[in-house]
């Protein structure tokens, strides 16, 4: 019943979806900060190209064409955030801070050139306090991104108070600048009359007071970038879903920052350096647009595992290969020239340091990440392990223990299911924390799962990596699985052979105990009566009349014991009738019932009594629970099977009810021939009991 509410409220009308001009409004923003962005970039390059590097080096450190370049790549990342989430906070951060910067660069060009013209252009005083104070306002973007992503709020609970801390931390340093006397910064920097035109909104704090406060505000704007960062760690700890697969963006452009901060620290000042900064802001921006637009792109979990594991062998190998060129520069330098030296380490690279090194690579991969690249290595290797394991038990845990040497992951889950849902697990290691759980199916049919740990860089499992991982241990638990049969299949034949015993010892029991004594004593009472027929009469015939009574005690008894071992009526009427005599039993209780069947003749013994025991249990059980008008019985033969279905139209089973003894004999009747058997509840009303049993050959 409850599926209908629910299907209603499927069909209930949405919110409209928005029309072309909402589209358009939308795109208004998007548009406009690109049309400035661009201008403010043109702008840089055509002051740039009115000064000259001597000019520029008296007041700033850079072309200002770079600025803006920057600004222009973090305010487009924000235009693409804000064309596909309208009103996103991160993707108004982004712009925000994106056009400021471009602006910043704007004017650390027109500074330059206005600074060198005579008279000094309008605006230039502006323009430089932008640069050297309002500028450092800039610094606050970064932790700020970084604390309302990826959902544009503040995270919850005390990181809140820790990511206000971060915001405020960051905001020390760019106020010391703005408020800081014009004289402490800028002393024997610029000429007075330049000092003269910059905006005048300084505290009147002393010299000493102004350098302490920005000497404080540079050690919280650094302290603020990981209090910043914590509060990203924290979220991703605590999230799942969609959500965890955005922070999961973030930590790559973390990795990526991480590994250019360590190139740029070789090349400061040179091309490298900048190369090493530009990617770093193209991969975090990158990041931050996927993250929030298109987080479910491509497989972030690959890209996090490799860009940590490539990343890290190739700075070792940056740092060996500077060691390998310093070594042959400090032996060889005295005897030979530059360019010789160059040519004798290029050919000791490429003779023998280059299989070195790819024989290193291919080791601390395999160390870090396991066998997972290796796809014929892991199958032989769990092959081998399982020929070595003994029985089933030892099966079960030398695939875990394969599992986890193969992905190099501290802790592996493996259960395999038996058919009827029961089965058996192994575990090889200590369970983490977090963990995730895959699927393991054959031929469309769940037969177990496989759980390993969530996190970290070996718990990051690439789509290639799961497929191996799948792939991998579903034939392993095929095999399992075979076994798990092939041991039940033995506890059932041991199961049959003890009840066939049982049975043998209850019939026994029965005629030992219950018809042998009977017989016996109608004997005796049939010799005392022939003996006394002739003198005493009376007393013979009330010994026939008891010999008599026991005698059909005794029938009752042989037939009690002949109906439990197969009911007389399949004997006397045939399966069809004898399930028709039993619907006639129920209707005499006032339920309508119709019996439907083919030709069900000729079906084996066993057959024929599962199929009557269980329509007999389900017309009991509409009888007693059901509350229904009416039922019908169908008994239908296919090439394999005998179908047997008894349904009605009653009040249904709640799912929280708990099967009782008769759907368990129902069950057990039809899984001990191999068949199968469900109960179904439509959501209308009613149950159907349907029952599968196997035929064989039909007789």
């Amino acid at each position: 019943m409850t599926a209908v509410p629910a299907l209603r409220a499927a069909q209930a009308p949405g919110p409209a979806a928005p029309g072309p001009d909402a589209r358009q409004r939308h795109l208004v923003v998007p548009g406009l900060l690109v049309t400035a962005l661009v201008a403010l970039v043109v702008g840089c390059v055509l002051l740039d190209a009115r000064s000259t590097d001597a000019e520029r080096a008296l007041y700033v450190s850079e072309r200002g064409v770079v600025s803006g370049a920057i600004g222009a790549l973090v305010g487009l990342c924000g235009a693409a955030i804000l064309t596909f989430r309208p009103r996103h906070v991160v993707g108004l951060v982004l712009a925000g801070a994106g056009a400021f910067w471009a602006l910043d660069g704007f004017c650390e060009s027109y500074a330059v050139v206005g600074l060198h013209e005579q008279p000094i252009l309008p605006l230039t005083g502006l323009a430089y306090w932008v640069v050297s104070e309002a500028g450092s306002l800039l610094l606050v973007a970064l932790p700020l991104v970084l604390v309302l992503y990826p959902t544009g709020r503040l995270p919850e609970g005390r990181w809140r108070t820790l990511a206000v801390a971060a915001l405020v931390m960051s905001l020390t340093l760019p106020l010391s600048l703005v408020l800081a006397p014009d004289s402490t910064i800028y002393e024997g920097r610029l000429p007075d009359e330049v000092v003269r035109l910059l905006p005048q909104v300084a505290l009147p704090w002393s010299d000493a007071v102004a350098v302490a406060a920005l000497h404080v505000g540079q050690v919280l704007t650094l302290l603020a970038m990981p209090l910043a960062a914590a509060t990203v760690f924290a979220r991703h700890s605590h999230s799942t879903g969609v959500e965890r697969t955005q922070l999961r963006w973030l930590l790559w452009a973390a990795i990526v920052c991480l590994l250019a901060g360590g190139v740029m620290l070789l090349d400061v000042n040179g091309p490298v350096g900048f190369a090493a900064l530009v990617l770093a802001l193209v991969a975090t921006s990158v990041s931050v647009v996927v993250g929030v637009v298109r987080p479910e792109t491509g497989d972030i979990d690959a890209l996090v595992g490799g860009t940590l594991v490539y990343g890290g062998i190739a700075a070792l190998f940056v740092l060996l290969d500077l060691g390998v060129v310093a070594a042959a520069a400090a032996l060889l330098g005295d005897r030979f020239e530059e360019r010789q030296v160059t040519v004798l380490v290029l050919v000791l690279a490429v003779a023998a340091y280059g299989p070195l090194r790819s024989w290193l690579t291919a080791q601390v991969r395999r160390r870090v990440l396991g066998r997972r690249g290796e796809r014929y290595e892991v199958v032989s290797a769990l092959a081998e392990r399982l020929e070595e394991s003994g029985g089933l038990e030892e099966q079960l845990p030398a695939l875990a223990a394969s599992v986890a040497e193969a992905f190099r992951v501290p802790f592996v889950r493996v259960e395999v299911l038996g058919p009827g849902g029961q089965g058996m697990a192994a575990t090889h290691g200590t369970e983490p924390t977090a963990s995730r759980s895959f699927p393991i199916t054959y031929r469309g049919e769940r037969i177990g799962s496989i759980e390993l740990p969530d996190g970290g860089i070996r718990g990051m499992l690439s789509r290639r990596d799961q497929v191996l991982l799948v792939d991998v241990v579903r034939q392993a638990a095929i095999a399992v699985r075979s076994s798990l049969l092939a041991r039940e299949l033995q506890e059932s034949r041991e199961q049959l052979v003890l009840a066939r015993e049982e049975d043998r010892r209850r019939i026994r029991r029965d005629l030992h105990d219950g018809l042998g004594p009977v017989l016996g004593g109608v004997a005796m009472r049939l010799d005392a009566a022939g003996n006394a027929v002739d003198s005493d009469p009376a007393t013979a015939h009330r010994l026939v009349v008891q010999s008599r009574a026991e005698i059909t005690e005794a029938l009752a008894d042989v037939r009690r014991l002949v109906h439990g071992l197969r009911p007389p009526a399949l004997d006397d009427l045939g399966l069809l009738a004898a399930v028709e005599q039993q619907a006639d039993r129920t209707r005499a209780a006032g339920l309508e019932v119709s019996v439907r069947a083919d030709d069900v003749a000729g079906l084996p013994a066993a057959v024929e009594v599962a199929a009557y025991r269980i329509v007999s249990e389900a017309l009991a059980n509409v009888a007693r629970h059901a509350r229904a008008r009416s039922c019908t019985v169908m008994l239908a033969t296919g090439p394999a099977d005998l179908a047997v279905e008894v349904r009605d139209d009653g009040r249904g089973i709640a799912p929280d009810v708990v099967a009782g003894v008769g759907l368990r004999s129902l069950r057990e009747r039809a899984e001990e021939l191999g068949g199968r058997y469900e109960v179904v509840c439509p959501p209308g009303g009613g149950t159907t009991v349907r029952a599968w049993l196997p035929v064989g050959g039909n007789g």
